[in-house]
């Protein structure tokens, strides 16, 4: 009697998938729909409501059955792209611990064991192997950010070779120059490469929310909490993934060279 409850319990769990999966495959196409409808109706919403201030007859129209339907039309895309992501995590935790309890009573039941474990443990089991992945991404991210860094940091110090070769003598090393005195690194020419990364090294602290005179340590520090912060499998923040691609192009620039090239200035 067990085992035949046991079968009964796997079909139900199959059943169950298959309701959660078609779940989850909605609500995806509906998310991704609803952010495709957004950044078109954001702007025709908001110049709704800034013409109610500017025509307030039409406050009339807003009120009746037409209007609120109109509203309604216009906020639920932006509403559902807001949740859409968060909401999503939340059933892709709900869909895999789920499955796993369900799958896990029936095995027990069929085989006579007693191996399922609590509801709870298979959410965090889910949050766990979610940041596993997280990390291991992290370090797949960071060894191709290393190469990228060494070119860019070869690419500077190429730039800043011709620089001060245009002088006519002297040799730049490691962010200073060993020669005659260059007036302020002023080209006759009016190119100065400090000046550009000077500009690029600030603006890429500023979007870490380092000082401009901040150890590599600090810099790698707030890149890792920023990186977490904004990643788009895990953040719940609406510009998640633009923000992302900034930290990341940041902490890209600010290398351990680059802070030294920097401080030698």
């Amino acid at each position: 009697m067990k085992k035949l409850w046991g079968y009964i319990s796997l079909g139900f769990a199959k059943m169950v998938d298959a309701i959660i999966k078609g779940l989850v495959v909605t609500f995806e196409f509906i998310t991704n729909l609803s952010e495709q409808a957004k950044a078109l109706l954001l702007p025709i919403f908001m110049m709704v409501i800034v013409s109610m201030f500017i025509f307030p007859l039409l406050l009339l129209f807003i009120f009746t059955g037409p209007g609120i339907i109109l509203l309604l039309v216009l906020l639920l895309p932006i509403i559902i792209s807001m949740l859409g992501k968060g909401s999503l995590r939340k059933l892709y935790q709900w869909q895999y611990a789920t499955n796993k309890f369900l799958y896990a009573y029936a095995n027990d039941m069929i085989n006579d064991t007693n191996n399922r474990r609590p509801y709870s443990v298979y959410k965090q089991e889910y949050i766990d192997e979610l940041n596993r992945k997280f990390e291991e991404q992290r370090r797949r991210e960071e060894e191709a950010r290393r190469r990228r860094q060494q070119a860019e940091n070869e690419r500077w110090e190429r730039i800043f070779e011709e620089y001060f070769n245009s002088f006519g003598g002297g040799a730049y090393t490691g962010g200073s120059y060993d020669g005659r005195n260059t007036g302020g690194y002023q080209n006759p020419g009016g190119y100065n490469p400090f000046s550009q990364f000077k500009s690029q090294y600030e603006q890429a602290c500023d979007v870490l929310g380092v000082s401009y005179n901040a150890e590599y340590s600090e810099i790698k520090s707030s890149y890792r909490k920023l990186a977490k912060k904004y990643h788009p499998d895990l953040s719940k923040e609406n510009n998640a993934e633009e923000m992302f691609k900034k930290v990341n192009n940041a902490f890209e620039f600010l290398s351990e060279e680059n802070v030294r090239r920097y401080k030698n200035m």
